[in-house]
């Protein structure tokens, strides 16, 4: 289950691994996730690092390659020494990540994080709590989030959560994305008490270490909000990125996902910069 150890968490929170934090804050290239106590740092959808509760330090060694990184930051110094490296490393990753199985959709995933987390000047409706769970040896979802209405907004109240499958480009898995969105619901059906408990503890946690960026207003109401409980409220969103409106890998798949029970709770949302004359609409 997603969360940290009180021990863990207070490090972050007062501790001197609260440098990590605020480094964080200050780079919004920069993902901070939570996982089973333990944490990510991602760089362009890359681990830039995991730090454990023992304080162990892993890092994929092609990142840090020429680098004098410390195996552990279980102090300010070794703390101090990582945080000066991490622009070194972030060079590695820019350099060695083609090299890895990762694309333009991890990237876009965490785009998609900053979109909606960290610039306050959207003002989005959803926000999103965690990237890449695992729900089984295949499957996770690739982003969690909630839906907070924007018209029915206040202190206090209970947001749906939303799970996002991500799709960049041309990419033939969008043939199966109904049968990905159907195991991701049966998940969720079996687990959705837990799930929504899991993510509230999580979300609660990012915002208790100043994790998203908002106007202060919102941050105060965000620091109130409870989690729904209720399968029927739940979306589950397909992100089209960068995707061809003349292709029809997604025809078939919209047939399948119409034909399923929980149709009515699946969304569809194209984002991307590549363009097409079909979204390239005239003022007149």
């Amino acid at each position: 289950m997603r969360g940290l150890s009180d021990k863990f968490y207070e490090c972050f929170k007062e501790g001197y691994l609260n440098a990590l934090i605020q480094r964080v804050r200050k780079d919004k290239d920069l993902d901070f996730q939570i996982r089973e106590d333990s944490i990510n740092i991602y760089y362009k959808g890359n681990s830039l690092l995991k730090l454990d509760a023992d304080k162990k330090v892993t890092i994929a060694k092609k990142f840090t390659l020429g680098l004098d990184i410390p195996l552990y930051l279980d102090c300010e110094a070794a703390t101090e020494s990582f945080i000066k490296a991490i622009p070194l490393i972030k060079d590695n990753i820019i350099r060695y990540a083609n090299e890895s199985k990762k694309t333009l959709e991890a990237e876009y995933e965490q785009l998609l994080i900053r979109a909606n987390n960290l610039e306050k000047r959207n003002a989005s409706e959803y926000f999103i709590i965690d990237r890449q769970y695992q729900t089984g040896k295949e499957n996770r979802f690739d982003l969690t989030g909630f839906f907070w209405d924007r018209d029915n907004r206040e202190k206090g109240q209970t947001v749906p959560l939303t799970f996002l499958e991500v799709k960049f480009a041309l990419n033939n898995d969008i043939k199966e994305v109904h049968e990905q969105i159907k195991r991701y619901y049966d998940y969720v059906k079996n687990h959705t008490s837990e799930l929504a408990e899991e993510y509230e503890k999580v979300f609660k946690t990012k915002v208790e270490l100043g994790l998203l960026n908002q106007d202060d207003n919102r941050m105060e109401a965000l620091k109130t909000l409870n989690f729904s409980k209720n399968l029927n409220e739940y979306e589950f969103i397909i992100v089209l990125v960068d995707y061809n409106p003349n292709s029809t890998l997604l025809k078939e798949a919209l047939n399948e996902l119409r034909k399923l029970e929980f149709a009515s709770q699946i969304r569809i949302f194209n984002a991307g910069f590549a363009m097409w004359k079909q979204n390239v609409k005239p003022i007149l």
